[in-house]
């Protein structure tokens, strides 16, 4: 589906289409991958550069898990999504219809699987956007003379609208006092999680998403910026 329409591929094979939709799949999966990695970059001190373990709040109650319980819930999303990565072009069937279909096409499956593949890598994306939340919260703390939590100075034009849109869209006001997670259980982050998903994939018009459109046109500009020069046919011959 391409801005809620349905290309036809025109064919009776299609095997295009699902040797496409499984590599886009495989994509998916690499690029959660990546993200996963860098989650556990920011929670683990020894590669952190100072900030404190699971990216924890309030370090003077006795017990407090910070960023934890997003980062394995993105544990688990992340082999889900290598799972849902593995080739299904090459599984057709070869005895359809009495033979008269020797070669099926598995295109229709493998754009399902690809529309439930970006569909998980949306939440898992959330995930790691509000674990950046609170790493910025926390790099502001330790490097700001006033101790402050707020790390819009820190930012770049680009990035500060992005950090203010995910606080905003979360209903969590950016404040010097405490960074956006202090202790356990004070946010429900189950539906922070799903309101930024929401935010990414279906409000076009909200906050995160236009924040998100200069970065989005740039990468699309660079995607199909490549020129084809047109020469005659003598030049090929």
């Amino acid at each position: 589906m391409f801005h809620r329409r349905f290309p036809g591929g025109g064919n009776f094979l299609g095997e295009h289409v699902a040797v496409s939709m499984d590599r886009l799949r495989q994509t998916v999966g690499l690029m959660a991958k990546h993200l996963d990695v860098q989650v556990a970059q920011m929670v683990t001190p020894e590669f952190s550069n100072g900030l404190p373990g699971c990216l924890v709040g309030n370090r003077a109650r006795q017990v407090n898990i910070g960023v934890k319980a997003l980062q394995l819930t993105g544990n688990s999303i992340m082999p889900y999504l290598l799972f849902l990565g593995a080739p299904i072009a090459d599984k057709f069937a070869t005895h359809a219809e009495q033979y008269n279909q020797n070669i099926n096409s598995m295109g229709h499956v493998a754009a399902c699987l690809a529309r439930k593949s970006i569909s998980v890598l949306s939440q898992h994306i959330s995930i790691c956007f509000l674990v950046c939340v609170q790493a910025l919260d926390l790099r502001a703390n330790l490097i700001q003379e006033n101790g402050g939590y707020d790390a819009r100075l820190l930012l770049s034009d680009k990035t500060r609208p992005v950090y203010e849109a995910i606080r905003s869209t979360i209903n969590i006001p950016i404040t010097e006092d405490r960074p956006y997670i202090w202790d356990d259980g004070e946010h429900p982050l189950d539906e922070h999680i799903a309101s930024v998903t929401s935010a990414l994939t279906i409000d076009e018009n909200g906050c995160l998403f236009k924040s998100l459109k200069p970065t989005i046109d740039w990468l699309r500009s660079k995607r199909y910026s490549y020129h084809v020069s047109s020469r005659s046919p003598e030049d090929c011959s």
